[in-house]
């Protein structure tokens, strides 16, 4: 009897969604929605870990991302993962790629970075929120800072560009960039 038959004792039936998405997955996609935390972070790590870990000859590995952000250290986290790995990983930006996420497009494989023509996207300098004591806030600041300077080098590691010249595209609140100049600022490769 076949694993999913609802007459098999003790089996209960896949639901259709969950094989599709287990059909997607095998077949090396991985989808990046909504916001980044870390549960999203590490559900895609353990998704690539997956396609990648003990397998001869590894499946491509596609991410699609649409998200409007979210936290930067488990963004950090995924990127790192990223790096490490001997699979090329082709990122594609769709709908809108914002802040963080637009640090995991970046992170792609070197022209293998890709984003569709009518996606939007955007880069800013790392916020944070100010409550607290003024000491706890002093301190927080030394972080604030060092956190900017390292989403600078990341960012200038994977475009070629210079940290004094990305400064200028995320000291805004918000920049958002059309693909033409996410190719332009070396945060993709190419545009479907």
């Amino acid at each position: 009897m076949k694993e999913d038959d609802p007459a098999e004792p003790g089996k209960e039936k896949t639901p259709p969604m969950e094989r599709y998405q287990e059909r997607i997955l095998e077949r090396g996609h991985l989808l990046l929605y909504g916001e980044i935390d870390e549960d999203t972070i590490r559900a895609l790590i353990e998704q690539l870990l997956y396609l990648t870990a003990g397998k001869k000859r590894p499946v491509p590995v596609t991410m699609w991302i649409n998200s409007t952000g979210g936290l930067l250290q488990p963004t950090f986290a995924l990127a790192d993962f990223l790096a490490r790995m001997k699979t090329p990983i082709t990122t594609i930006g769709m709908g809108t790629v914002e802040s963080a996420a637009a640090l995991i497009l970046m992170a792609g494989s070197r022209g293998k970075r890709c984003i569709m023509r009518n996606c939007s996207l955007m880069v800013h300098e790392y916020s944070w929120s100010n409550s607290g004591s003024f000491t706890e806030m002093s301190s927080r600041m030394k972080e604030v800072r060092n956190t900017i300077q390292k989403q600078l080098a990341f960012m200038s590691k994977h475009s070629g560009k210079s940290v004094d010249s990305l400064r200028e595209i995320v000291r805004h609140e918000e920049t958002w960039l059309t693909p033409e100049e996410a190719i332009k600022w070396g945060i993709v490769d190419k545009i479907l």
